[in-house]
């Protein structure tokens, strides 16, 4: 009997020590593979004269970023903006309210007034469950409006709704990142 104990005992000894030798190894390897990823070279950047003596693309590649502090805020919406802003709230939350439509109709027709953020954040929205059904007069542009953002309030049959609009500049189209109830 003891003779058994004893060779039990002395196999779990050489398991155990064969897993700490798995454990070492498999260390040294991380170790040496983490050592080989930092040991590569870090490209320095070198300066090219132009023919002309002047600045290449390189030359500037090769200044230190300048920051002056200055931080400055998007111009505020003007008027045509503004307008511009108005008709496309009031496109997207007619597509937004249409509770009676099948998802796929009712996904298809709004997808085009939202932006990527917001396609995400509304795809799989049951339709049914929207309580808004028509916008019943004009929408106002609210205050701290930007040429690139701003946000659209619109009277509707379910309350006030708030219409978020961004869009990338003066000349892209406004889109709705977020359509909610304004108390909500």
């Amino acid at each position: 009997m003891k003779e058994v104990m004893r060779s039990r005992h002395s196999g779990s000894r050489a398991s155990t020590h064969h897993t700490a030798a798995a454990i070492i190894l498999a260390i040294a390897t991380v170790t040496a593979l983490s050592a080989c990823v930092d040991a590569r070279p870090t490209p320095t950047p070198t300066s090219t004269a132009s023919i002309d003596g002047g600045t290449t693309e390189q030359d500037n590649l090769n200044e230190e970023p300048h920051d002056d502090g200055e931080v400055s805020a998007a111009p505020e919406a003007g008027g045509d903006s503004q307008a511009g802003a108005l008709e496309a709230a009031t496109a997207a939350l007619e597509a937004f309210a249409r509770p009676g439509l099948d998802y796929d109709t009712w996904w298809a027709e709004l997808l085009p007034h939202l932006t990527q953020q917001a396609g995400v954040a509304y795809e799989g929205t049951d339709p049914a469950q929207i309580p808004v059904r028509q916008v019943t007069g004009a929408g106002t542009v609210l205050e701290g409006s930007t040429e690139v953002s701003l946000i659209v309030q619109l009277p509707t049959d379910a309350g006030p709704y708030n219409i978020t609009l961004t869009r990338a500049g003066g000349d892209a189209p406004w889109l709705a990142d977020r359509i909610r109830p304004a108390q909500g």
